[in-house]
């Protein structure tokens, strides 16, 4: 090439000029977006695999969709696991409490276990059924009381609260949503009831159950009484009590100028995300373990109603919340909560 021909190349624009180009002998990767890139797709080279932006986004949102997905599944069995063991915790409380206040004080259908020196003398309650007076305050007041308390304790003033008063805002059991769910139906809801408590008034209405005493109308009636007032005045002291308890251990929940930052409240501790309900675990295995002994190795017939009982208690505790589903939805009246 000439002088002249090499200075007319210089002086030619950018674009006009001649590009050299080096191919790769083992392409592997392609990412659209360049022309080069388009152009090698449109010759369809079967050694090139390209990807699409797209096809990358949608990848990283399955992956987020399936760890939401693991997450809610994980969520949702720790749910069940709770409401199993509460409610198994709740039926034998319940069952105890009758016994306590009253329970034991009938001569055919005392308990001579560990419990009966103490039972038999406290005569507080009684099923209507029996020739001792005082069918108002039914076998079960002690346990709706109680219920009915940690019912209060648990709910508090407001559903910003942290769920339980007595632990600092930031402790990982505040994040345990399957304990809440576990303490607030399973237990109290196995503890507490409305049938029972009904029951027992209808009965005493009716007179045919107590020949000896006759119907005691007067007395069921101040049993409905006396039933709701302890009930509504259990749960208001439960209240009273958390909001107590949060102004000493969360006082931020009472002063504007403490405001919690994102980290505080999205601390959570992996140590415990599993520690909770293995600790509640053994606690229901040594109650089961109990009931069996009692019932197979001391003959006593109680302890095969209880733990009878406490393996029905988690099909009723479930299904009695997904029926609390539907509340609001077919009529204004909560008429599931039943």
């Amino acid at each position: 090439m000439t002088a002249a021909e090499e200075e007319l190349v210089n002086e030619a624009p950018t674009g006009l000029q001649e590009e050299s180009f080096e191919e790769d002998p083992n392409p592997e990767v392609v990412i659209l977006g360049s022309s080069a890139a388009t152009a090698a797709a449109d010759k369809g080279s079967s050694n090139d695999v390209v990807l699409d932006n797209n096809d990358i986004i949608n990848q990283d949102d399955d992956q987020l969709i399936i760890r939401n997905l693991n997450s809610k599944f994980c969520s949702n069995w720790k749910s069940i696991v709770y409401l199993s063991m509460f409610s198994v915790i709740g039926v034998t409380c319940r069952s105890f409490l009758g016994r306590l206040f009253g329970g034991d004080c009938d001569p055919d259908h005392a308990v001579k276990d560990w419990l009966y020196p103490l039972s038999k003398h406290i005569c507080v309650t009684t099923n209507g059924r029996t020739e001792q007076y005082g069918g108002a305050l039914f076998i079960d007041l002690p346990a709706n009381m109680l219920g009915s308390f940690i019912i209060g304790f648990f709910t508090g003033h407001s559903s910003e609260w942290p769920a339980i008063p007595f632990l600092k805002h930031d402790h990982p059991l505040q994040r345990e949503l399957g304990l809440h769910l576990g303490i607030r139906t399973a237990l109290c809801g196995s503890l507490t009831t409305f049938s029972s408590w009904n029951s027992q008034m209808v009965l005493m209405m009716d007179g045919t159950a107590n020949p000896y005493l006759g119907s005691q109308v007067i007395a069921a009636l101040f049993g409905y009484v006396i039933g709701l007032q302890v009930a509504i005045m259990s749960f208001r002291f439960g209240r009273t009590l958390c909001a107590w308890t949060h102004k000493k251990r969360n006082p931020h929940l009472f002063n504007s100028d403490l405001i919690l930052s994102a980290t505080e409240r999205q601390r959570l501790h992996d140590h415990c995300y599993w520690l909770s309900p293995v600790i509640v675990l053994l606690c229901i295995a040594t109650l089961f373990a109990l009931f069996l002994s009692g019932d197979f190795y001391w003959g006593i017939n109680y302890y095969r109603e209880l733990w009878i009982a406490c393996l029905m208690a988690p099909f009723g505790t479930m299904l009695r919340w997904k029926l609390s589903t539907f509340n609001g939805k077919c009529a204004k009246y909560p008429w599931f909560r039943f």
